[in-house]
């Protein structure tokens, strides 16, 4: 046996390599305390510090910040201070042995130095010994002296003692700048010293930096931090502050040694916190650092919803309410709740939970429960949801849905007959939960079903009861009878059952309809009937009875039984002329019935023509055959007529008369219906029976119509029209949805209106009726095209679906409009508008379902995003494309700048003050086109009231004018200028000039001068109607100078010597002759017309009589274009008038003429005398004084007319034209006058030669008057 012995195995308790001693440090700096062991297994070094002054109790150092554990067991402390001084233990264990270990002693060394808060004053003090007189000088840094006029904080001062001088220096206000070495320099006669001070300003340490959380849970938060700068070891503790959002702050303190983390714990799920850190340190606490806002994890809620309550609403639904659960039990954002219900009836122990979307915040949640059962007593109960999970149930509530008529119809229905009138009719109650409430009662309906000849619609008779059968009376004999059952409750009546058919018994029938008996031969009479109406069974035989009576006396009495398919018999060999009595009865099996009435024949050898069979009413269908009988007696000769047309057979396809005198329609249709008639003769008697055919058809198409229409329903109503001669057995209504199945609705006959539920809300509907008889079917009715109410889903306002968060926006859903049609479901798309070419839609939601609230988390503050939301209903879908805005990181308002970009410029044309401006305008214009036509009308009226007023009101003064230009007669001097205006100038003056030799030779004798005076219609000027006067006409004046002649042409004249403007006229002679020439105008208006043969006679001699000296030159020309100094004074402008130029040929001058107008009064007036002006003065021309008084003016020779006018002289008419001008006015005096007379117009117009040429005749009004 061998043993071996392994080195590595043997165990070496620790020794110190280097051990460690006492050191010392100057402050804030670095130093290694020493300690090293080694040993098998490698010893732990621990280093312990002193937790006193004194060594004793210990507690273990950890690395942190200016703290480092080396690896080789070493302390490395960094900036150290007086803190850090005291006692400190090593050591060093393996595991082998007690350890080893050492105390060691660590001293800070400093100079002297103060501290001095920062913000207060520092005191520095010096204590100098010595002989005096001592100066003492402070330095800081041994360079700069320190004195108040240096710096204004500093203050010196210095003390005498005993010994020397106590010195002290003030700073105030210290900061960190004033940190440094300060010397306190003194020296005397006998030499110098100084003292060195450190000053030391102490801040309160920076706020930490970088907060953040390293785990969050629903119920705590883990923070960490760092220190800012060199401060970690100026900080003595941490304070760490947190609250809920707008609660008080809690504080948890980090003591000694200061730690950069903490667990703060006891939080509430799902709840917004802020946190900040404080450091504290000897010179005060920092700012606390930047918060930090955390929301804890949420948990499931903890609380129930609050409140709930259940109320019905219908039959199958209940509303349910409740308020959110409390806000501390909630965990977290309630995403909706769910809503259990179960029936206590049904024996079930787990609910049937219904989702709601939803926090309940803006007021209660809501969920309406639908479908549930009929008058059914329901237990609810409510629980909300957020993204973790389902939180409690609530409290259970019980609610029952409301009554509603029964949902399914009695059952077991059974029908028994009592009797030939009666019936029994039997049932069971609806299943107990489809009653629907609380039976009332039963109602039993029935109707005949037998095949009714005539097309009436009997009604169906109903009766009510409370119990279970019901015994029907009063019924048809032998009848078949369709039952109907159905149940009530308070709400009304239930589902009719399926019709059950049942027949009352037989019984014994009713007498025959009718019997007649005909003489068939002289030994035989033949006898027919009808059978009974009310057959009240099979009948099984007929019994026709005889007898034979002579008077009173019954002879025989005989009766043959025939059976029950024969309604006619034939009795042979009967005596003749002998009365027999006929009477028949029907049998069905229970006996037989009551008798006809008894009819008599007496047998005769005359067989008249008679008709054994009976007509009446006959009800075929269409398209079969009918069999019309007409069997007579006394072989007679038949015809058949339709109304009064006869038939024959061939007179129609299916008609065909057989030899036995049947009538056969076949194939029918409703054009057959009618009445046919048999007559029958044979020349012994005549006879006729009646027909009335009725073709039973398919009814024609129902009118149809609607009443009303909700979302969901229409109620429709309907008039039958033809009903083809057949009851009517029931309507079809047909009705689909555009682009979907046709449906159809089998309905009662005795329907007349219907109303179609559970319809599509704001759908187009195509409906249309058909009613039915045993026929067949009628065509539909006009297709009716009817929309439900709604429409397709509105659009919200934005401000009232959205609401933007920094990181999340708020669809409120519930803002959304349906139109009528409850919104089915939403689909819900957004994505970031920063480039909306590269930014893809996120789908959010698909086929939400309808909620109050929805919310779009993830979103990144201050950001513009696209929202696209689709509203789908039954009646169509709606997209809406929105804009907005998140807020931003702080909650704040988003920048302007991004919210001017999600806002689109609205198109000018919807803009409402461009709509306003648009038709503002538009009104504006057509009130301006109106006001301008009528403005124009207005003074267009105006101006002709105008100018009727102005010519009524001034008449007289015109008048006055016109002859106040007649002067006085003054005799004018040789040398005399002519007058040079037109007011000077007399309209019945002649000039004459002094001897022809005169004219030839002087400077001025190469002018001669025309006046032209015209009388064509002015729009200006005179042109206002003048009065009716007298209209002259001059007799036997031959002098070519004396030339008058009326003219339509108007004077145009041009200045050719401008001086003569500058002659005058007397005024005051001008004056007297207009008053003078006003007289005598009132003279003439009262010219008799009776004196007109006078007149005429006399003027010649009155001339003679009066103008001795007038004298005439024969050898000048009328015509001359010389313009006088007068026409020249006065040649203004007319405006508007026509102008028309007479073209004079003469070596000085060719002028235009302008028109004026000319009496054509032959009156001569004298002229007055005239100022000499030595530029205008024609030597030899004379204005001859003539004068008229009043009395000369009755024998002179007028030629009056009746529409003669007074016509102003252009002299007048100049002056009003100037007066107007001056003042801005238009001219307008009198008309233009009536078109001469043939007489009136003067061949003697033409001038003689000299100097013209013009021929003035072409103008037949034209006045011309020559000088």
């Amino acid at each position: 046996m061998s043993f071996y012995y392994d080195d590595t195995l043997q165990t070496v308790p620790p020794r110190w390599v280097v051990e460690p001693m006492d050191v010392s440090v100057e402050r804030k700096g670095h130093i290694t305390l020493h300690c090293q062991a080694q040993g098998v297994p490698i010893p732990t070094v621990v280093w312990k510090k002193a937790t006193g002054s004194k060594s004793g109790d210990y507690e273990v150092i950890k690395e942190r910040t200016y703290t480092k554990l080396l690896s080789n067991g070493s302390l490395y402390l960094q900036h150290v201070k007086e803190d850090r001084e005291g006692f400190y233990l090593c050591q060093a264990h393996n595991g082998i042995g007690t350890g080893i270990g050492k105390v060691i002693q660590l001293k800070v060394n400093s100079a002297p130095y103060f501290n001095a808060p920062q913000r207060d004053t520092a005191i520095l003090q010096c204590e100098v010994n010595g002989d005096k007189p001592i100066n003492v000088v402070w330095l800081r840094g041994g360079k700069h002296e320190l004195t108040p006029s240096t710096n204004y904080r500093v203050s010196i001062k210095q003390d005498a003692t005993p010994e020397g001088i106590a010195a002290e220096a003030q700073i105030s206000n210290v900061d960190s700048s004033d940190s440094g070495s300060y010397f306190c320099q003194a020296q005397n006669l006998y030499g110098r010293d100084q003292q060195l001070v450190h000053l030391i300003v102490q801040e309160p340490p920076q706020a930490p930096s970088a907060l953040e959380a390293s785990m969050i849970t629903s119920r705590s938060v883990s923070l960490k931090w760092q220190p800012r700068g060199g401060d970690a070891a100026e900080v003595t503790k941490y304070i760490v502050e947190y609250r809920e959002i707008d609660r008080q702050w809690h504080t948890i303190e980090l003591g000694d040694p200061p730690k950069y983390n903490v667990n703060i714990e006891d939080l509430k799920p799902a709840t917004r916190y802020a946190f900040r850190v404080v450091a504290e340190g000897p010179a005060g606490r920092s700012t606390p650092s930047q918060e930090l806002v955390i929301r804890t994890e949420m948990q499931r809620p903890a609380g129930p919803p609050l409140n709930i309550n259940a109320r019905p609403i219908s039959s199958t639904e209940i509303q349910v309410t409740w308020l959110p659960p409390l806000a501390e039990l909630r965990h977290g954002d309630i995403q909706g709740y769910n809503v259990g219900f179960k029936a206590i009836t049904s024996g079930q122990t787990n609910y049937n939970f219904t989702s709601t979307a939803g926090d309940g915040e803006d007021g209660t949640g809501e969920l309406i429960l639908t479908g549930l059962l009929k008058y059914t007593r329901y237990t609810i109960v409510a629980q909300a949801f957020n993204q973790i999970g389902p939180g409690p149930l609530s409290e259970p509530v019980t609610a029952q849905t409301m009554e509603d008529v029964p949902s399914k119809s009695p059952e077991d229905i059974r029908c028994t007959a009592l009797s030939s009138t009666s019936l029994q009719v039997s049932w069971q109650p609806p299943p107990a939960k489809d009653t629907n409430g609380l039976l009332q009662g039963y109602k039993v309906s029935f109707e005949s079903m037998a095949d009714e000849k005539a097309f009436e619609n009997d009604e169906m008779e109903t009766r009510t009861t409370n119990t279970l059968t019901y015994m029907i009376n009063n019924l048809k004999k032998h009848t078949n009878y369709s039952v109907q059952v159905l149940a009530n409750t308070r709400m009304g009546d239930g589902v009719l059952s399926d019709p059950i058919y049942c027949q009352t018994e037989e019984d014994a029938p009713e007498a025959p309809a009718d019997i007649k008996v005909v003489v068939s031969s002289p030994q035989s009479l033949y006898v027919s009937w009808q059978p009974p109406k009310e057959q009240n069974g099979v009948i099984t035989k007929y019994n026709l009875y005889m007898r034979a009576v002579n008077g009173r006396e019954e002879l025989n009495h005989e009766k043959k039984t025939l059976p029950s398919q024969q309604l006619y018999f034939e009795t042979k060999n009967l005596q003749t002329m002998r009365e027999y009595q006929f009477w028949v009865s029907a049998s069905t099996r229970i006996g037989e019935g009551k008798s006809s009435r008894v009819v008599s024949q007496m047998t005769s050898t005359r067989v008249a023509a008679r008709i054994v069979s009976f007509g009446g009413l006959v009800v075929i269908p269409w398209k079969q055959s009918v069999n019309l009988q007409c069997m007579a007696v006394g072989m007679p000769k038949l015809e058949w007529y339709k109304k009064d047309s006869i038939l024959r057979t061939g007179t129609g396809n299916n008609v065909q008369i057989l030899d036995t005198g049947e009538l056969i329609i076949t194939n029918l249709l409703q054009q057959d219906t009618g009445n046919y008639t048999c007559q029958v003769d044979n020349g012994i008697g005549t006879d006729r029976l009646t027909y009335n055919l009725l073709v039973q058809v398919p009814p024609a198409a129902p009118v149809l119509y609607v009443t009303s229409a909700t979302s969901n329903s229409i109620l429709m109503h309907w008039k039958n029209g033809f009903t083809g001669n057949a009851p009517i057995t029931g309507y079809s209504i047909h009705y689909r949805r555009t682009h979907g199945n046709m449906e159809e609705l089998q309905l009662s006959r005795h329907a007349t209106s219907h109303e179609l539920k559970d319809l599509a809300c704001g759908s187009m509907y195509q409906i249309y009726l058909t009613v039915s008889n045993k026929i067949g079917t009628s065509p539909g009715s006009t297709t009716l095209h009817v929309r439900t109410q709604g429409q397709a889903p509105g659009m919200p306002q934005p401000p009232a679906l959205i609401a933007p968060n920094s990181t999340s926006v708020l669809l409120r859903l519930n803002s959304w409009p349906d139109l009528g049609c409850p919104i089915l479901y939403f689909n819900i798309q957004y994505r970031l508008l920063s480039d909306a070419t590269t930014n893809q839609w996120n789908q959010i939601a698909k086929s939400l379902k309808p909620q109050k609230r929805f919310t779009i988390h993830g979103l990144q503050p201050a950001t513009l995003y696209q929202l696209k939301v689709e509203a789908m209903n039954v009646a169509g879908m709606t997209t809406g494309d929105f804009t907005f805005v998140t807020l931003t990181k702080d909650g704040d308002p988003p920048p302007p700048e991004i919210v001017q970009r999600g806002k689109r410029p609205p198109l000018f044309y919807f803009d409402m003050k461009f709509i306003i401006l648009v038709v503002a305008s538009s009104v504006g214009f057509i009130i301006l086109i109106v006001i301008i036509t009528l403005c124009f009308k207005y003074r267009k009226s105006k101006k002709s009231r105008k100018e009727i007023m102005e010519n009524q009101q001034n008449a007289d003064a015109q008048r006055d004018r016109y002859y106040a230009t007649i002067h006085k007669g003054i005799p004018v001097l040789a040398g005399d200028k002519i007058p040079e205006t037109s007011e000077d100038i007399s309209p019945y003056a002649t000039f004459q000039l002094s001897e022809a030799s005169t004219l030839a030779h002087g400077p001025a004798n190469t002018l001669l001068h025309s006046f032209m005076y015209h009388e064509r219609a002015m729009t200006e000027g005179c042109a206002s109607p003048p009065p009716a006067v007298l209209r002259t006409k001059p007799h036997n004046i031959k002098s070519p100078y004396y030339n008058i002649a009326k003219s339509r042409s108007r004077r145009h004249s041009r200045k050719t010597d401008p001086e003569s403007e500058e002659s005058d006229s007397d005024g005051d002679q001008l004056t007297s002759s207009r008053t003078e020439s006003s007289n005598q105008l009132d003279a003439k208006l009262k010219h008799s017309m009776s004196e007109r043969e006078n007149v005429v006679n006399l003027y010649q001699i009155n001339i003679d009589k009066k103008f001795p000296g007038l004298i005439y030159h024969g050898t000048q020309s009328s015509t001359s274009s010389d313009l006088s100094p007068m026409s020249e004074q006065k040649s203004l402008p007319r405006r508007g008038r026509q102008r028309y130029h007479h073209i004079h040929h003469n070596t000085n001058t060719t002028p235009r003429h302008k028109p004026s107008q000319a009496s054509t009064s032959s009156t001569i007036q004298k002229s007055p005398p005239s100022v000499n002006n030595s530029n205008t003065r024609m030597p030899g021309l004379r204005l001859l004084p003539l004068q008229l008084t009043a009395e000369d003016t009755a024998i002179t020779n007028f030629d009056v007319t009746p529409d003669s006018r007074i016509e102003l002289s252009e002299a007048e008419c100049d002056i009003d034209t100037l007066k107007k001008l001056k003042l801005g006015m238009r001219s307008s005096l009198w008309a233009r006058p009536a078109n001469p007379t043939p007489q009136d117009n003067n061949p003697g117009s033409n001038g003689g030669g000299g100097g013209g040429g013009n021929k003035l005749s072409g103008h037949p009004s034209d006045y011309s008057i020559a000088v």
